[in-house]
């Protein structure tokens, strides 16, 4: 939904916000946004979180995207083949697409940047979507000829093209080989985006700088593909930690377009000069349960955690009823959302209260750590807390900083429950393996769970992916590995001289579609 608005006058400056530079002299156009924490690094599909890779993915492309709908299309193959019953994937590159370093893409830059990713000797945890260790096992991965990749498996996998589109995966970016060092340590991007590495200050702001000679689609923008038409000069994220201090910067001009919070969003689309956008998604919001702690490994404890919180509850809260509970790791828009997934444990305290006394609860702390970045993930761990200590859990918040919490979730250790959010997935069976497997950081290592996701991460036929799809829900609640509140409204607050902005459900930014007006 859409809120406009005329622009009336500008609020004083905010408080606390370093705002960097000042415009150059030239009339360059520029967009401030803000971040509510650093990018973890330059180096695409390897140093990563889910900031790092929206700003990744305006500088690289893979050979298939994701469009509006999460169908694949092609990006930098201008088309593909699949052949030899499945196993064979042969990308026809385009031609006269030219890397940031003025350099054109060929087939032997594509094998270079696929070995990056998916070699031996990557660093990149995609590596381990390709080399068998979960399914897909590519067999070879060459260039025939400077227009021509081939990539063969070694059996059929219905989400091979879409494990190749990840966005965590910087959609297995085509990078030129002069990103790396000559000693092979990282240096820089050199990709084929729209825009290339600009100015970064850690800790402060990082730029992205339009690519005067990029190569666009001549389709229409669609999803993370189609054309990418860039007219703003300068992309400009501020560092900034704090909602309040990105809304007050919003409202005072110094910043043109933020991530806000449901509150924020219904009071700026009362507000002249503001645009409020307000779009579903797929990034899922959910509680992490440790199962490998000893006390949260009974099954009867998660399960009273579960009854003791009310998701509708804390969903109309923390969107100010624009939002609503789904449980399910499987998003409303997907085609295989039926009314199976929208099961879950009911709200029930007495009930929950039941199985502690059953599984011989005696008071132990249960830590729930939590962020203040946007995002409602200290809302929603106290709001939990306050639910939990109702029926009788001596539940502990601990307010962490992103990084700490993130290694907490990737060590699998320090915590017993933790207010996360997982990044879209954009196929059910891997809206399940996000948090299924064996890694230390996955919530749910049942090897019969890990068989099913495997199973529909290799299943074509729709009917049959949704039989599995549904045992797997089947399964997620009645094991409680993560308790699910719903898939996050994403709330825009923009100056109304921003044009062109258009959020979908992967919930990434698309800057290439941007316009400054005025």
């Amino acid at each position: 939904m859409m809120y406009r608005h005329r622009l009336l006058s500008t609020a004083v400056l905010s408080a606390g916000l370093a705002l960097g530079n000042a415009l150059p002299a030239m009339a360059e156009s520029v967009v401030r946004m803000a971040l509510n924490a650093d990018i973890r690094g330059t180096n695409p599909g390897v140093t990563r979180d889910g900031n790092t890779d929206q700003v990744h993915g305006h500088i690289v492309e893979g050979l298939v995207t994701y469009a509006s709908d999460f169908s694949i299309i092609p990006m930098l193959a201008e088309s593909y083949e699949v052949s030899d019953g499945g196993r064979t994937h042969t990308f026809t590159l385009r031609q006269g697409v030219k890397f940031h370093n003025g350099a054109e893409m060929t087939a032997q830059d594509v094998e270079w940047s696929w070995n990056r990713l998916a070699g031996e000797a990557s660093e990149s945890h995609c590596k381990n979507f390709f080399n068998g260790q979960n399914n897909i096992n590519v067999t070879s991965a060459k260039a025939v000829d400077d227009h021509t990749f081939v990539i063969t498996l070694e059996e059929p996998y219905a989400v091979f093209l879409a494990t190749m589109a990840r966005f965590d995966c910087g959609s297995m970016a085509v990078l030129h080989p002069e990103s790396v060092n000559a000693d092979g340590s990282w240096n820089t991007p050199i990709g084929t985006g729209p825009y290339k590495m600009g100015d970064h200050a850690p800790g402060r702001y990082v730029e992205l700088k339009r690519f005067a000679d990029y190569a666009s689609r001549d389709e229409a923008p669609n999803g993370y593909g189609g054309g990418k038409h860039a007219s703003v000069d300068t992309l400009r994220w501020e560092i900034v930690g704090e909602g309040a201090v990105s809304k007050t910067a919003l409202q005072a001009g110094d910043l043109d377009l933020v991530t806000i919070d449901a509150m924020t969003a219904s009071e700026l689309r009362d507000q002249p000069g503001f645009t409020v956008d307000a779009t579903e998604s797929a990034v899922w919001d959910t509680y992490l349960l440790n199962s490998d702690d000893p006390l949260l490994s009974d099954v009867r404890i998660r399960r009273a955690i579960a009854h003791a919180i009310d998701p509708q509850r804390i969903m109309a809260a923390i969107t100010e009823g624009f939002g609503a509970a789904s449980p399910s790791p499987v998003p409303p828009m997907s085609v295989n959302f039926t009314d199976v997934q929208a099961q879950y444990p009911e709200y029930d305290v007495e009930r929950a209260k039941a199985l502690l006394q059953e599984a011989g609860y005696d008071g132990e702390e249960i830590i729930i750590l939590a962020t203040r970045r946007n995002g409602a993930y200290y809302e929603r761990a106290l709001m939990a807390q306050a639910m939990m200590m109702e029926a009788g859990l001596n539940a502990k918040l601990e307010v962490v900083e992103w990084g700490t919490q993130l290694e907490a979730y990737r060590n699998g250790t320090g915590y017993h429950m933790q207010s996360f959010t997982f990044s879209p997935r954009l196929h059910a069976g891997l809206s399940f393996e996000m948090f299924t497997g064996d890694a230390q950081r996955k919530a749910w290592k049942n090897p019969e769970a890990v068989a099913l996701v495997n199973e529909s991460l290799r299943v074509g036929d729709p009917e049959a992916l949704q039989a599995v799809i549904d045992k797997l829900h089947q399964g997620f609640i009645d094991e409680i590995p993560a308790i699910g509140l719903g898939h996050r409204t994403l709330f825009t607050g923009m100056s109304d001289k921003i044009g062109g902005f258009e959020n979908w459900g992967a919930g990434l930014l698309r800057g290439w579609m941007l316009t400054v007006n005025g």
